[in-house]
């Protein structure tokens, strides 16, 4: 099940994840872009999308690493990728997702690129919010794991015009992932870090250490990406 919720329930009922979204919100925060808003008379726009900018930091240990399963077939990587989540979620008994953006930005981005994965992806997520636009969160299941991360993957590949940061925390706040564009999860733990390398190595998955690159692609270039003008 994939449950629509506001981002304001989320921030107010989780500590962490409130405390995460305001520093990556303060550290995005730009008194020069605050002022092209003001110029052009747009400035509750830009409060908008800084919705946390004043709610209270907590500080904890986090645990941060890059991930990824080394699997260059783009046509079952989602699959693959879904099913090795699953199995991780498990060994951490996490049963419950909250997905929400960095700032409070639309899931939907360029409806005018017609790539064909991009533009079913957009379809699937119009079905579950009922619009074409969305700026609150969601809650999802394990059974409805694969069907999201399809529209994530797709929408972050080949969508620029999307949010930058999209994050997947469990319910009980023990773990934060963020899907990029090269299928990589980039992975903040709380507290505690439990996925140590071993265990990462015993269920499939690799640390990437330096720099990053295309898993699909051979020159680097990502079919169906494009920057809306």
């Amino acid at each position: 099940m994939i449950t629509l919720i506001t981002r304001k329930e989320i921030i107010r009922t989780k500590k962490i994840i409130s405390s995460e979204l305001t520093k990556i919100q303060k550290s995005f925060y730009d008194e020069e872009a605050l002022q092209y808003y003001k110029d052009n008379k747009e400035e509750n726009l830009y409060w908008e999308q800084f919705d946390c900018l004043k709610n209270k930091e907590i500080n904890h240990p986090i645990f941060t690493k890059i991930i990824g399963l080394n699997h260059s077939d783009i046509n079952s990587f989602v699959e693959h990728l879904s099913a090795k989540l699953m199995v991780l979620f498990q060994t951490l008994k996490i049963t419950e997702l909250v997905v929400i953006a960095y700032l409070k930005l639309d899931f939907f981005g360029d409806r005018e690129n017609n790539y064909k994965f991009l533009k079913k992806s957009y379809k699937k997520l119009e079905k579950i919010v009922g619009n074409q636009v969305y700026k609150e969160a969601f809650i999802i299941d394990m059974g409805s794991l694969s069907d999201f991360i399809e529209i994530l993957f797709w929408t972050k590949r080949c969508d620029p015009n999307v949010a930058e940061y999209i994050f997947l925390f469990d319910m009980n706040e023990q773990i934060q992932l963020c899907l990029c564009k090269y299928g990589n999860l980039h992975v903040t733990e709380y507290n505690k870090e439990q996925l140590t390398e071993g265990v990462l190595k015993e269920l499939g998955w690799t640390i990437i250490e330096g720099r990053e690159f295309d898993n699909f692609s051979e020159t680097g270039k990502i079919e169906g990406r494009r920057i809306r003008l």
